[in-house]
């Protein structure tokens, strides 16, 4: 593999290039907290470049790039497995642990092993999509925006990008358990009062997306017929293939009357959920998406809806991030995973919207008024080295005002509405 990767082009056929090669086990597990499953493969391979050379038109990027397919391709051939990892978790620890020289960066790391199975060849993008011809044509497809607010995107171009990040492979993204096993208790909870774990009964889960939490509920009322409304046959595909059983998919599409609809029947669905998807939208569009679970809502049916609560710590993590930088659209700060644009929603805007939308409340629920530890972790990772100590109190906070979360509810992170058409 090092020799394919030395025959790549280089810059001017300089060959700048360093290659770091990492086979001891105990250095493998010392860079897993720097460089995410670098303990799970046997080969880890770092192309590193002196930050003095080959930097004009990306010249170091192009090489090392090169480089990467050449080995990737020749471990493929081998039969080996082979991750380009783009995510650098700590490059101080990288740094210390390759004992790299001032003036040396890593520009790129890549893992091998023997893979523990074959998946097949992931889904790629309609080309129509994305070849243009002889310029870059607006008219016909344009660019996705950069912001992180739904208000800057249209429902094409929330489709577009949800399909590009399921091709990223988002169902191997481990959610934060807490927060997975609060929601999935309450959807299961809710599901169960409503009556809807029984033959017959049907569930619409609206933009699953991942189906992190379909599947989720698929084992918390096995006896229900689960459906779902999807913007793309991709990520329909990709729902479906993670479900334990079955579930019907309803493209959700843009009428004539610039509206949007499935062809679910009217009223023939007991139950629907959305978790997490009203922040996601447009303003027109959470309008449009409540109107479409009333439309198939059997009278007295049940709406369980989970958001994010913008009275929150979450914004004040996400403002956090801003400042030190992370303000793309994947950095927006939501739940599994990144999806693209996200708006934390107030639990009156949401409550205003179901009224409005023709639904009674019937049951109000909060959970995390402060981030529980594992989340504390998890969203302290991203920030600063010096600021990684706080994830330890911030834990123990939430542990020892645990008495106090009642009162807190307000201002939960996750909140949760049941809601009767």
């Amino acid at each position: 593999m090092l020799e394919c990767a030395l025959w790549a082009p280089s810059a001017c056929n300089m060959q700048l290039w360093d290659f770091v090669v990492i086979t001891d086990k105990a250095t493998r597990d010392a860079l897993a907290p720097a460089v995410p499953h670098a303990d799970k493969a046997q080969v880890c391979i770092f192309i590193c470049y002196n930050t003095r050379f080959s930097q004009g038109s990306y010249a170091n990027i192009q090489s090392a790039s090169a480089a990467v397919m050449n080995m990737l391709l020749r471990a493929h051939s081998l039969g080996l497995g082979g991750f380009w990892q783009a995510t650098i978790t700590d490059r101080l620890l990288l740094r210390e642990i390759l004992r790299l020289p001032r003036d040396v960066e890593v520009l790129s790391t890549t893992l091998f092993g023997y893979p523990a199975e074959s998946p097949g060849a992931p889904a790629r993008r309609d080309p129509s999509h994305l070849v243009h011809w002889e310029k870059y044509d607006l008219t016909r497809k344009p660019v996705l925006p950069s912001a992180w607010r739904p208000t800057n995107w249209t429902l094409a171009q929330v489709a577009d990008y949800h399909q590009a990040r399921i091709r990223a492979g988002p169902r191997y993204n481990k959610p934060v358990a807490s927060e997975y096993r609060a929601v999935r208790g309450y959807l299961g909870h809710a599901l169960r009062r409503a009556g809807v774990n029984a033959s017959g009964k049907v569930v619409v889960d609206l933009l699953p997306c991942t189906g992190l939490y379909l599947e989720a509920m698929s084992n918390e009322v096995p006896e229900a017929s689960f459906q779902f409304v999807e913007l793309g046959r991709q990520v329909a595909e990709f729902v479906q293939r993670r479900l334990p059983r079955p579930a019907t998919f309803h493209q959700y599409a843009m009428t004539a009357t610039g509206g949007a609809s499935s062809d679910i029947a009217d009223a023939s669905s007991d139950a629907a959920t959305l978790v997490f998807r009203l922040e996601n939208l447009p303003t027109a569009e959470r309008r449009r998406l409540l109107a479409e679970a009333r439309r198939i809502l059997k009278p007295g049916g049940t709406l369980v809806v989970v958001h994010t609560n913008v009275r929150s710590y979450f914004e004040v993590f996400r403002a956090i991030r801003w400042l030190i930088g992370r303000r793309d659209v994947q950095y927006a700060l939501h739940t599994d995973p990144s999806l693209g644009p996200f708006e934390a929603l107030s639990n009156d805007e949401v409550s205003d919207l179901l009224v409005e939308s023709g639904f009674r409340i019937e049951h109000r629920h909060g959970a995390f008024p402060l981030p529980p530890p594992d989340e504390a972790k998890h969203r302290v990772r991203a920030l600063p080295r010096a600021v990684a100590p706080l994830a330890g109190p911030l834990g123990r906070l939430y542990e020892l005002t645990a008495p106090l979360h009642r009162f807190l509810r307000p201002f939960a992170r996750v909140r949760f509405i049941t809601a009767v058409k």
